[in-house]
């Protein structure tokens, strides 16, 4: 029999639930699983919290209802709380509804009945006030709770005592206080984002929040609800309490919370301090305090130190802990160099005090055989000052100590005399009525020392400008004689006929003679091609390219149409000789397709055509985004193309344009011209290809 069932009498629930738990009971539920001690009924009516009594079911007819009424189950809400006994826990349903009335009536309860769709299990209760009420227009019920297994489907429906007819029906599923939404996330530092995906199945809440201590607080604008989908949520500041917590629809709904920068080191670094915030407190004169508040919950160290030249100077003495009514360090010269540095793990913080003005100030005058100190204090104080003389990084002490004490405050400065026998030695300043101060180096204006520098840096400045110079004219030499953007370069081709290889010789004689280029060429090489054949000849120049950050320039023509079209099946075979006896061309193509369509190699292709052989319109769209020249009117941005390898200074560019010119002057290039020519005849007359 059900649990439910055995009740054959009122149980009388007690206050074993404190008042807080009370109103959460009211309130619709937290966004955690509670976990409660008894089965449990309250009640809301006009705004006044009863304790319910708990029946058994008993059989109510449907009664005529008033007049005028008409009932509206305005919320039915259907949750998961934990019923915990001594020695274990387990799921359990809570029922909450809210019933409004268009007109006042008697209503003494609501009937509830569950049901599990597991084994078919059925259970009826009834919960009711404990004394006659009045007639009113609204109420609230709450039950506490059917015992249930995490994950079950069930069903609740709920009906007024009397039944004046109209009922509500609710399905559900038990949430497993064990275990929450599954998530899986994915962080991408470099956009500062979190991809988050849920499992499929039912909806999911998704929130970013900041943890502190068992509190998760969200974060604004960083929620979103999925279904069987993936969402990137984005965060200001790289934490350590930065977490995702995911959770169901619904109140007291488990939370699955991660938190993947908890032992992350890059999460305790500039986003940490960044997003904290530090306060002055208004203390004693010689006191320092500063309150820390973070939006994770850490504990930093802190210790006093003192600004110099860019460094900081610790006071290990002063290291305090972390106090939640703020940091107080005493005795401390509150000048406007003196900083307070937070540690924390692996990483660290200096803040200096706001104000930019300082407690005190002072100024030195340069006599023949003296230096006078001046001094400006806002409140009674002692200062201490030291002759020094620097010695690399640090400024020795020659003399002894000079004091001087300010007992109130008034408007004439104080004055201190420290007799000096060379105005090269510096000086020394601190406070010494504080435990903690630091020194201010005040030195001397040479001002004939600095005549001198002056001379000596204009005298570098000039040598270096001449150097400049001659550097500049070394290098173009260079340039013009021999090129600095020499590159390894691999000729492809198609054979079309002896004129058309004599013209791809004459091509590449220019390119190694004239630019300096390594060029590979299988008409160069034809012993090593015919010892290891054509497909290990040219997968090995390909590698030996991409090693040196060379260039690939493919020759075509309109013969390389026909022979692409051909290989590319795009026509039947022909039965035209191509006079390729190594298969040069349909291996180059299959190299070129692998790199261009499957790698994306683009960057390592040029396409050249002579003009008369062929067009742009005759080269296929595979090779749509490979840089296109035609010769020898492209000659010029070819030679460019060759050099973009290094970056050079627009006045060596200048001196690659004077190369060009000359080259295209040159006698080989004259006899290239000619073989081009003489080809587009022949092509012309049929009489080529």
């Amino acid at each position: 029999m059900d649990t439910f069932t055995r009740f054959s009498f009122h149980i009388n629930v007690t206050l074993g639930l404190s008042l807080f738990l009370t109103g959460i009971a009211l309130s619709g539920g937290s966004s955690d699983v509670r976990t409660i001690t008894k089965l449990s009924a309250f009640g809301d009516l006009g705004g006044k919290q009863e304790q319910l009594d708990i029946e058994n079911w008993t059989y109510w007819n449907k009664v005529k209802a008033p007049e005028g009424y008409s009932l509206d189950f305005s919320r039915l809400l259907v949750s998961t709380v934990l019923l915990c006994t001594s020695s274990q826990c387990k799921s359990c349903v809570r029922v909450s509804v809210k019933l409004n009335y268009t007109a006042p009536v008697k209503i003494e309860g609501v009937q509830i009945s569950f049901f599990k769709y597991k084994n078919n299990r059925h259970s009826e209760i009834q919960i009711r006030w404990k004394k006659h009420v009045q007639r009113v227009n609204t109420a609230h019920f709450v039950f506490e709770c059917f015992e249930s297994d995490g994950g079950d489907q069930v069903e609740v429906t709920v009906h007024t005592v009397p039944n004046y007819g109209p009922e509500l029906t609710a399905e559900y599923t038990v949430e497993d206080h064990e275990q929450g939404p599954q998530i899986n996330y994915v962080v991408v530092p470099e956009k500062k984002q979190i991809v988050v995906t849920v499992h499929p199945g039912r909806a999911v809440n998704v929130e970013l929040c900041y943890k502190r201590g068992f509190v998760c607080r969200k974060l604004k604008n960083h929620a979103d609800q999925l279904i069987n989908t993936t969402s990137t949520f984005s965060y200001d500041y790289l934490l350590p309490c930065l977490c995702i917590t995911a959770f169901y629809p619904g109140p007291d709904s488990y939370r699955t919370t991660v938190c993947p920068f908890t032992d992350a080191p890059e999460a305790f670094g500039p986003d940490l301090w960044r997003s904290s915030n530090f306060s002055d407190l208004v203390q004693h004169p010689n006191n320092m305090a500063v309150r820390y508040l973070g939006k994770c919950l850490i504990a930093p160290d802190a210790v006093l130190c003192w600004k110099s030249n860019g460094s900081y100077v610790e006071f290990a003495e002063s290291a305090t802990k972390y106090l939640k009514t703020g940091y107080v360090f005493e005795s401390v010269d509150k000048h406007s160099q003196m900083c307070i540095k937070f540690m924390y793990k692996n990483s660290s913080h200096v803040e200096c005090r706001n104000k930019p003005d300082t407690d005190w100030n002072v100024t030195m005058v340069t006599e023949s055989n003296k230096l006078v100190l001046e001094f400006a204090s806002h409140f009674p104080a002692s200062f201490s000052a030291v002759l020094c003389k620097p010695v690399e990084n640090e400024c020795r002490n020659t003399s002894q100590i000079y004091s001087k004490n300010q007992t109130e405050l008034r408007s004439q400065k104080l004055l201190m005399i420290l007799p000096v026998e060379s105005l090269k030695l510096c000086v020394k300043v601190w406070r010494s009525d504080v435990t903690f101060s630091g020194k201010k180096l005040l030195c001397p204006n040479y001002s004939r020392q600095w005549m001198g520098l002056g001379l000596l840096g204009l005298l570098a400045v000039l040598v270096t400008v001449l150097l400049v110079i001659y550097v500049l004219y070394q290098f173009t030499t260079k340039v013009v004689s021999d090129p600095l953007w020499s590159r390894t370069v691999l000729l492809m081709y198609s054979p079309d006929s002896e004129e058309h290889k004599s013209l791809v010789c004459a091509f590449a004689d220019i390119l190694k003679t004239e630019l300096e280029c390594n060029v590979i060429l299988d008409l160069w090489d034809s012993g090593r091609v015919a010892e290891i054949g054509i497909v290990s000849w040219l997968y090995s120049k390909r590698e030996l390219v991409e090693t040196e950050g060379g260039k690939i320039i493919i020759i075509w023509s309109r013969k390389s149409q026909e022979m692409y079209r051909e290989w590319y099946m795009l026509e039947p075979v022909s039965k035209l000789n191509h006079d390729d006896l190594h298969d040069l061309f349909n291996t180059s193509m299959a190299c070129i397709y692998n790199d261009i369509l499957r790698n994306g190699r683009i960057e390592d292709y040029s396409i050249i055509y002579f003009h008369g052989q062929c067009g742009k319109e005759n080269i296929p769209e595979m090779f749509a985004k490979i840089p296109k020249y035609q010769m020898l009117k492209d000659f010029t941005r070819f030679v460019h193309e060759l050099q973009s390898a290094i970056d050079l200074p627009c006045s060596f560019k200048l001196s690659t344009k004077y190369l060009v010119h000359k080259i295209l002057k040159s006698e080989k290039m004259q006899r290239l011209k000619s073989s081009v020519e003489q080809s587009r005849k022949l092509q012309d007359q049929k009489s080529l290809c």
